[in-house]
């Protein structure tokens, strides 16, 4: 073989090599694309789609807001991976509180749920609205429920009760299994004096403190039915993501 082959042999092979570089990157970039457009729709939401958790992918972030939250480091660690999105680009407003449907949409988008366009299951989900498709998603998945009056209520505030709830059922959608057996359920929620304020989510709230997902809002009290705040939503999300390996 002379040189002369040899070199154009070379050159195709550092052509074909620089094209299966850029193949991944242009499909990262097309997901982004995807969710620039997501967040036009959503102007005030902190989220954005997750499709694809990279290591190697981060960016430094830092909101005026969280200097000495008790948040700030997984709030920013997830803002530097693409995970969540600020107010503003100077603000996160952590303990603002969370509604119902842009938690649904978080889940659906960590977990990846197949996009589910059927008509709404609730008689106060607009189908033109943002949220219909992810909140169709995470129903028919069985991760998130709606109340018995046909209602899905996407604008109230999302509780800490009902936040944990719909990460066990993530979690199990995941096949992480989260049992708890009965008295060890008993024990956990024992230490909690505002333990009987539970209304349903006992089993859930129990496998999310076995599993260190939540915490109390003191040693004490569990404040199962507080509004849950952006904050408490992004840690969650970071534990959640971490226990799954998809972090």
């Amino acid at each position: 073989m002379n040189h002369a082959v040899s070199r154009k042999i070379a050159s195709l092979l550092a052509a074909l090599m620089m094209m299966a570089i850029m193949l991944p990157a242009m499909a990262f970039a097309a997901t982004d694309t995807s969710a620039a457009s997501t967040n036009e729709s959503v102007s005030d939401s902190v989220y954005t789609d997750v499709y694809n958790v990279n290591d190697d992918v981060y960016t430094t972030v830092t909101f005026e807001d969280l200097a000495s939250h008790w948040a700030q480091a997984d709030i920013e660690l997830l803002a530097g991976k693409g995970l969540v999105n600020g107010v503003t680009t100077s603000e996160f407003q952590p303990d603002r509180t969370i509604t119902r449907a842009e938690f649904a949409a978080l889940i659906v988008r960590s977990i990846e749920l197949p996009s589910v366009t059927t008509s709404t299951y609730f008689t106060d989900v607009n189908e033109s609205a943002w949220y219909a498709d992810t909140v169709a998603s995470a129903v028919y998945a069985g991760i998130i429920n709606g109340y018995e009056d046909n209602t899905f209520r996407p604008n109230d505030s999302a509780t800490r009760e009902e936040l944990a709830a719909v990460i066990i059922r993530a979690l199990d959608y995941v096949q992480i299994s989260t049992h708890v057996p009965q008295d060890t359920q008993d024990k956990l929620l024992s230490v909690y004096t505002d333990a009987n304020e539970v209304v349903w989510a006992h089993q859930e709230l129990a496998a999310a403190l076995n599993a260190h997902l939540i915490n109390g809002v003191t040693d004490n009290q569990l404040g199962s039915s507080k509004p849950a705040t952006r904050a408490e939503a992004a840690v969650l999300l970071k534990r959640f993501l971490t226990l799954a390996d998809r972090l």
